[in-house]
């Protein structure tokens, strides 16, 4: 409780997001170079900008930069625009598709989708990460626990656990060896969605109960979409086309709205 108290969670976000993007770009052959970065990071920082005046709100620079360095380490392009393009959509989102003062789509998440659909230059590579990363991965996505409580964190691990249980379970009745599902669920880009991405409290439901009733209902959408029409990263459009259940999971199981800090006031929760 003290650390929640103390240390906004953002800012671990943003500490493991940079580390990672420092690895990958190192040890990775990342295909970005600091003008890409620095671009991306440019154009969400501006587009906050501009919203947060229009609006006459106060400007917050850090879930844009959290939200930029989502995209950067999940979306790939052939030229750093549509990244920039990705992230400019994201910021806008949160401003523009709004339902009782909160947006109602993760904004990293949606602006990732929305160039997926429309450009055949752009792409996940979802095994960039390697095995070797899966367990570090994991136990720093766990950490963010430390900081917005385990029970905010239970839209990511529902889902974890419900998919895991559905690609187990498809193995099984296929007769598969068990290597095949644990190799599939071994997927960085996965475990980077769910801890960074489907753990945001702004979008997820309000309440436990919901939380994991979210997580399962992703999980069942991942998982027909992945194995029934064959989508690869299934997760990011299950996450798109489900956000809007949250509206609806709010309403039957209530539970309090979720503040990044004690001081902020409704009309700041878009930041």
């Amino acid at each position: 409780m003290q650390i929640r108290q103390i240390i906004d969670p953002r800012y671990y976000q943003l500490a493991v997001q940079s580390s990672l993007l420092i690895w990958g770009m190192i040890y990775l052959d990342f295909s970005l170079d600091v003008s890409a970065i620095t671009s991306v990071i440019g154009c969400a920082l501006l587009v906050q900008i501009l919203f947060t005046r229009y609006y006459q709100l106060n400007f917050n620079s850090l879930s844009a930069i959290n939200s930029s360095m989502s995209i950067l380490l999940l979306l790939h392009a052939s030229h750093f625009a549509w990244l920039a393009l990705a992230i400019a959509l994201a910021i806008a989102s949160k401003f523009v598709l709004r339902w009782n003062n909160r947006h109602i789509f993760n904004p990293s998440n949606i602006g990732i989708v929305a160039v997926l659909l429309f450009s055949d230059s752009t792409w996940l590579a979802s095994g960039q990460w390697g095995h070797s990363l899966w367990w570090g991965l994991l136990l720093l996505g766990l950490g963010l626990s430390l900081f917005i409580g385990l029970s905010r964190l239970l839209s990511s691990v529902s889902f974890l656990v419900f998919f895991a249980s559905l690609i187990f379970l498809r193995a099984l009745w296929l007769g598969d060896n068990l290597s095949i599902p644990i190799h599939q669920l071994q997927n960085g880009a996965l475990l980077i969605f769910s801890f960074f991405m489907l753990s945001d409290p702004m979008t997820s439901p309000n309440s436990a109960t919901g939380r994991v009733m979210f997580g399962g209902l992703l999980a069942l959408i991942a998982w027909v979409l992945q194995f029934t029409f064959y989508i690869p990263n299934a997760f990011l459009y299950a996450l798109a086309l489900s956000s809007p259940l949250v509206i609806v999971i709010n309403r039957i199981s209530w539970g309090k709205y979720y503040h990044w800090s004690q001081t902020l006031t409704r009309s700041k929760l878009c930041e």
